[in-house]
Order: C-alpha cells, then sequence, then structure tokens
C-alpha cells in the first residue's frame, strides 16, 4: 500500500494494484477565488497517472473540485460518493460527465476487485462520510472533514480493522470565525480527539487530514490567521508529546507513505494546473441554473416570488434548516425579513420579527444566490455573511441553521 498526498483532502492511494483519488482538487483558486493551496502544487491531473475510482466525502468545493473532475480523462470510471438528500453531488457529477456513479449510505463497502471502499459517518451537517480503503495489501482511513467522536473511532475499529494509515481531522478550519463569532467548533475536531483517535483507532501511522489551505486576496493572511487556529503541525507535536507510540508523518503535497517504505519525498511532479476562473460547477459550465427568472432580480423579487417558490419545490429542505430566520440583507437594494423555515409555505414577514437566529448578507450576494452564481458554502468561506443572533446548543439550536442554508442554495 502506497499513499500519495496530493493536498488538503486529497490522496492517491494505491492497494492490490488499483489507484483511488480521493476529494479531487488540484486547480486554483476554489470558493469564488477566495481560497488556495497552502503550499502551491508542483503537478497537475495529468501527473496522476490511472485513475480506477474516485472517492467524494462532501460536496464542499475544497473536497469536489469541478476544474480537477473536469480534466480527469476517463468519465466512466466509478465515483463512490454519500447518498444524496440536500446536496447535488450527483447532479454536478453527471454534469461533469461521469457515468458510473456509486451512492454509499454508512458502512455499504463499494469493491472493485480486492479492494474495497467503505463510507464511515461523519455526524456534521448535510451528505458527509469519511473513507476506510481496505485491501489485501493494507487499509488507508481518510477522516477528511468528519468529526472524531470516540464512540465512532471505536466502531470503526471493531468493524474495519485498524487502519495502516489515518489521515484524521485537527481542527484545521474554525469556520464560526469566518461568521463574525467567537471559536464554537466542537473539541472532537481539535488536535487532542487525533490524538485520541490515533490510538482508538489502533492506526499503525498517521497524517493531518484536511490539512493544506489558505485565504487569497489583501485580507487573505489576516482570514487565514484567524481561521486556521490549529495546524497539523499542532496536531503532530502533540502525537509525539502524548502517543509516542503512534508514529507521525508531515508529507507535503506529491509526498507519499508506504508500509513498505516509509515517506519518500516528491514522488509527484509535474507541471501545475493553470488557474480556474471559476470552480463552481453551473459557472464552469455555464448551464444557466437559476432558482429566479432572467434578468437580475430585485431583492424585493427574491422575498416575494422567488425565496418562496423555491421552498415550495424543496420543502424537505426547508424543514431541515427548521427554524425561523431573521434575513437583513444590506446594500444599495436592502430589505429585512423573517422566514419560518418550520413551516415553509408560510410567507415571509417584513421586517425582523424577533426570531433566534439572524442573518446579515450584502444584496448583491444574496442576488447571486438566486442566479445561482454562486453557492451558499461560497458565503460561509467568503468572510462576507454574518450571524447576528442564534441560540447557542447542538442541531437544531447552534449554527446549524447556517450550515443547513446550504441545503437550499447548493
Amino acid at each position: 500500500m502506497r499513499v500519495t498526498y496530493v493536498g488538503h483532502a486529497c490522496h492517491l492511494v494505491e492497494l492490490d494494484g488499483l489507484r483511488v483519488l480521493t476529494d479531487p482538487w488540484l486547480v486554483d483558486p476554489i470558493f469564488a477565488g477566495s481560497c488556495e493551496h497552502a503550499e502551491p502544487l508542483g503537478f497537475g491531473v495529468a501527473d496522476l497517472g490511472r485513475i480506477d475510482a474516485v472517492a467524494l466525502t462532501q460536496g464542499h468545493l475544497d473536497h469536489l473540485n469541478a476544474p480537477t473532475l473536469a480534466a480527469l480523462p476517463d468519465k466512466s470510471i466509478p465515483v463512490v460518493h454519500p447518498v444524496v438528500t440536500f446536496t447535488e453531488i450527483d447532479e454536478a457529477l453527471r454534469l461533469l460527465g461521469f457515468t458510473n456513479l456509486h451512492p454509499r449510505e454508512d458502512w455499504a463497502p463499494f469493491e472493485l476487485g480486492t479492494l474495497r471502499i467503505t463510507p464511515t459517518p461523519s455526524p456534521g451537517v448535510l451528505d458527509e462520510c469519511a473513507f476506510f480503503v481496505s485491501g489485501r495489501d493494507g487499509r488507508f482511513f481518510d477522516g477528511a472533514d468528519a468529526p472524531q467522536p470516540p464512540e465512532l473511532m471505536r466502531e470503526i475499529r471493531e468493524r474495519l480493522g485498524a487502519p495502516d494509515l489515518a489521515a484524521l481531522s485537527h481542527n484545521s478550519f474554525d469556520q464560526p470565525a469566518l461568521l463574525g463569532l467567537p471559536s464554537l467548533k466542537p473539541a472532537d475536531h481539535a488536535p487532542e480527539a487525533a490524538v485520541r483517535s490515533a490510538r482508538l483507532l489502533g492506526a499503525g501511522t498517521v497524517m493531518p487530514g484536511a490539512s493544506g489551505m489558505r485565504w487569497c486576496g489583501p485580507r487573505g493572511p489576516e482570514i487565514t490567521r484567524r481561521i486556521i487556529r490549529r495546524s497539523g503541525a499542532d496536531f503532530l507535536a502533540r502525537l509525539a508529546r502524548e502517543a509516542p507510540e503512534v508514529p507521525g508523518v508531515a508529507l507535503a503535497p506529491g509526498d507519499a507513505w508506504s508500509r513498505a517504505g516509509g515517506v519518500e519525498r516528491g514522488v509527484l511532479r509535474g507541471t501545475p494546473e493553470p488557474p480556474a476562473a471559476t470552480d463552481y460547477v453551473h459557472r464552469l459550465l455555464d448551464t444557466g441554473a437559476r432558482h429566479c427568472p432572467p434578468g437580475r432580480p430585485s431583492t424585493e423579487d427574491t422575498v416575494r416570488r422567488d425565496l418562496p417558490a423555491l421552498l415550495a419545490r424543496h420543502p424537505e429542505r426547508a424543514a431541515y434548516v427548521g427554524q425561523a430566520v431573521a434575513f437583513e440583507i444590506v446594500g444599495a437594494d436592502p430589505a429585512v425579513f423573517t422566514v419560518d423555515f418550520a413551516a415553509p409555505t408560510r410567507p415571509p414577514v417584513t421586517g425582523d420579527a424577533g426570531a433566534a437566529f439572524a442573518l446579515r448578507i450584502a444584496d448583491e450576494d444574496w442576488k447571486d444566490l438566486f442566479e445561482r452564481a454562486i453557492p451558499w458554502q461560497v458565503l460561509l468561506v467568503n468572510d462576507r455573511t454574518r450571524v447576528v443572533r442564534f441560540r447557542p446548543g447542538a442541531p437544531p439550536d447552534g449554527l446549524h441553521f447556517a450550515y443547513a442554508l446550504q441545503g437550499l442554495f447548493p
């Protein structure tokens, strides 16, 4: 078994003579130009060689990168991904030309020869999973962004065995800080949780997972310092102090780890991909998809016409938000209104009705959502959306409402 670290959550797993690519992202920038790899890649899609399968843990743009997927030459290879309830992973893949899709429930493996790609639970928001890739030659746990409660780590080991290599989440992306809030990320993403997970999994070797993103532009360094509070290096240092019996490896993009040879530096080299004009599949492919009629809508149009129509088409997604939310639309075409997502047939109420949950959004961004120029997840990472009020607690309280809006504006 050999695992090459391609960057962030992307790995090239070579096992039993087959090659699996996880969460492909090789083209910068992402999130509508907001983010890029922390370390520029010294190779491109063509340098990966033959790919026998793709495994996607989620539909976020740092895991499902449309320009990278579009550049993969063979669209008939199997693509394994979580069962879609609220997101558009399968639709995006079909638009990109992939024909061999395999949605899988947690614990239901996809088999390719002697290799098994098994989704494991991710108790996060919307359609996400982690992956356990196993075969005759070894086992790799790709934790991606998945939270790591102890009971889940124990269950993974009991069901699937101890991995030879595990890539573990370690709190490298403190999203609440992007919403104008202090850190609220649960401890099951922190370096201490990753150390605990390494022990509970019985991992032979561990590496930081989903680690390697920075923000672009004039404010990029300041935003990156605010968001990336604890790095992969913090996790590995804590591992060395608290669990010295578990080896940790720091891989740069293009480095690999194998059971036979340990760390191999610079095994992946070549020509980097040119920058992409957009990473959002609807803009990349110019699909023309919209949540509103042709023409730039007014804020009043979006509130009175387009949002009620969207909720009527997707009542299950509105129910997933499940709370009354006040929206403060600011800019040249402002508005304030409240939507009760628990009663999606009820029209929006003008003004702030005192809901426990409230957001502030620029009018141009709000209109872009209805024109499908951007998905909601772009606003969550662009440092332009603010949570004005929320009620702390587990879902459906807390920040669940802000993340769940991705189901309405995928």
